[in-house]
């Protein structure tokens, strides 16, 4: 009999995936075990039908690919690269790609289980999914990075896992909108006659088919996830804070698309951010650093902080995962904070802005420590909640806000001009405030809080209604959502 809430990972259930090889670090689970085992801690606290949750744990299938290319001096290298698809019960399946010498199958295994629950989490219509192709771009001109990206997409195409309707891409490490662009435009020539075919992936320039806003879309639902806990005066007290984001310490881990909008808007909102760590060591700052003075320089010197000078570089960036402050964000990858430094760690919160940065035994200590673990299954999910947005522009090819935007603005002029009509002096800067329609971005914007906050509080909710972490009530609300698209839609055949 198959038991469906073990603690090791089962494979050979249905289509279930079969894991290459991967040892955790310092005798930590994988990755991928990680989130299985809570997984599993979720599902233990709910009175769902074992078979089902076998079902929506289970990986459905995971594309191995090896392709030769031909480098600029002539030779000839075979390349690997891998797609998940994690969940089928609600399609498209969603997740990014990556581009590292680290990828391997069960991390994108992982990583597509963590976006069918993440897409769960805040209620969008997508199954888990994620690829990755396993080198480093610093290492291959821009003509090399390009074909590599553009054969992935061709063979993805041949095996029909990639379309708007199948598994739809967007960035992830290492990846941004011109590799989504090359995506974009490969689908296209290959499949002429797909008449959404623009939206068989995101995270594209606004130009090609892109949404506004969703650039900084992770970093911006990173921030909004933040300043909703400075708003719950209960949680803050488990952790001896004061409501409100002003004043408080922040240290981040990585200035890349995540860390620096998130950093962005934290210091914009008043707070003081200490440190930031890259992959060439940190800088700390106890009286703050200036978030756009340090991205100014860590862009202008080929991604490097050494050098920096205003404020103490430390060689070792994991050094800053230690340094006092009221909330650490890592926002690199995953297992950075890990059994061997989760002693070492002084933050009160940990805002997981990656995926996976925390693992399954550091989660367990810093819990029971009282640390606060913002999830990275609400946290991260900025990113594939404007991806939806743009999605669904794409579905509409129609630009959000252009059939309303004058129209608002101009039914706000009259209502100005009633006001003085009657009497009521309505000054040039409240008229200038309220003639203003929202445009693509303001829309983009307030949809990603609504959803944020929205979801925020629901997990919440469920956290103190079942005496559970945050992590687990995530986890908790995404199986309760999952198992009943299965109540409804029943299994096939």
């Amino acid at each position: 009999m198959l038991k469906s809430l073990g603690l090791m990972r089962r494979v050979g259930i249905g289509r279930r995936c079969m894991s290459t090889a991967a040892t955790g670090i310092n005798g930590d689970m994988t990755f991928l075990e990680g989130v299985d085992k809570f997984f599993d801690d979720a599902a233990a606290k709910l009175p769902i039908e074992n078979g089902i949750l076998e079902t929506i744990k289970s990986c459905n299938s995971v594309v191995q690919l090896s392709f030769p290319l031909k480098r600029d001096d002539g030779s000839i290298e075979m390349i690997e690269a891998y797609r998940a698809q994690h969940s089928h019960i609600r399609l498209p399946c969603k997740g990014g790609i990556r581009f590292a010498d680290s990828v391997s199958q069960d991390e994108v295994e992982a990583l597509a289980a963590l976006m069918t629950f993440k897409c769960a989490v805040v209620d969008v219509p997508f199954g888990g999914g994620k690829g990755g192709i396993k080198f480093n771009k610093r290492d291959y001109s821009a003509r090399e990075v390009e074909n590599i990206t553009r054969r992935y997409t061709v063979e993805l195409i041949k095996r029909n896992t990639i379309g708007p309707a199948v598994d739809v891409p967007a960035p992830d490490y290492g990846t941004g909108p011109k590799e989504m662009a090359w995506i974009k435009d490969t689908y296209q020539q290959m499949k002429p006659d797909d008449i959404d075919g623009i939206g068989c992936v995101t995270g594209k320039p606004a130009t090609q088919g892109g949404i506004r806003g969703r650039e900084g879309a992770t970093g911006l639902g990173v921030y909004f996830g933040i300043s909703k806990l400075f708003s719950d005066e209960d949680l803050l007290k488990q952790v001896h804070l004061s409501p409100g984001i002003k004043g408080k310490t922040f240290v981040i881990q990585g200035l890349g698309n995540v860390g620096y909008w998130a950093a962005k808007h934290i210091q914009a909102s008043g707070g003081k951010v200490v440190g930031i760590a890259e992959r060439d060591g940190g800088v700390l700052n106890s009286n703050g650093l200036d978030v756009e003075d340090i991205r100014s320089y860590f862009v202008g010197n080929n991604g490097l902080l050494k050098g920096y000078t205003k404020g103490e570089f430390v060689t070792d960036s994991a050094e800053l995962l230690q340094s006092e402050c009221d909330v650490l964000v890592p926002a690199a990858l995953e297992g950075v904070i890990r059994s061997d430094n989760a002693r070492k760690i002084k933050a009160k919160v940990i805002a997981e802005a990656a995926n996976g940065p925390v693992t399954y035994e550091a989660d367990e200590y810093l819990t029971k420590r009282g640390v606060l673990i913002l999830p990275d299954l609400l946290l991260n999910a900025g990113g594939v909640t404007v991806s939806y947005f743009e999605w669904v522009k794409n579905l509409g090819r129609l630009r959000f806000g252009r059939m309303s935007r004058r129209f608002d603005e101009e039914a706000m002029t009259s209502v100005c001009d009633v006001l003085e009509d009657v009497g009521l002096k309505v000054t040039e800067s409240h008229r200038t405030k309220l003639q203003v329609g929202a445009d693509e971005e303001k829309l983009v914007v307030s949809g990603l809080e609504d959803t944020m906050m929205d979801a925020s509080q629901a997990m919440y909710n469920v956290a103190k209604e079942n005496g559970v972490s945050l992590r687990i009530a995530a986890y908790m609300m995404a199986i309760r959502r999952i198992a009943s698209d299965y109540g409804y839609s029943g299994i096939f055949p």
